[in-house]
């Protein structure tokens, strides 16, 4: 299932390399932040552990698939709650879904101190994994990220 060197995606972190797999446990360390984590490998794939997708998956996702406008209205408590859900799931097009949600709200109303963490945690998160896959740098991946922004 996974090894040791793999680049994996860590829900709610982006981007994590596995150091070592001990018995029935994974050792991941997170590049941003330098978090390391240890998981049981029978658990992996509850918490939302994956590879990272290919760049054609990517693409589909952020450029060819448009983005479904979300609930969550002018109910900030729950729409917070809906964009942590999503950002656990593990899933980009979910974490990408979570930036377009805020940009976009950005846009017509100043986010709150909570909803622009929570916005820099899923760019983050989408930005790791473009970096990554396409191995560019961040200035590069965040061209890319704003680009397919603006199309969906």
């Amino acid at each position: 299932m996974f090894e040791q060197g793999q680049k994996i995606i860590y829900p709610m972190h982006g981007v994590g390399i596995i150091e070592s797999i001990e018995k029935e446990y994974c050792v991941i360390r997170i590049p941003y932040g330098n978090v390391r984590i240890r998981i049981p490998l029978a658990n992996a794939e509850k918490i939302g552990l994956r590879p990272l997708l290919q760049r054609e998956e990517i693409e589909t996702l952020l450029r060819e698939k448009p983005m479904q406008k979300t609930a969550g209205g002018e109910n900030w408590n729950q729409r917070n709650k809906e964009n942590i859900q999503r950002l656990k799931s593990g899933k980009l097009d979910q974490a990408a879904e979570v930036v377009k949600q805020l940009l976009e709200r950005n846009e017509k109303k100043k986010l709150s101190v909570i909803e622009n963490r929570l916005l820099s945690m899923a760019w983050q998160i989408v930005l790791s994994e473009i970096i990554s896959v396409y191995e560019i740098n961040r200035g590069e991946a965040e061209e890319l990220l704003a680009k397919w922004m603006k199309m969906g």
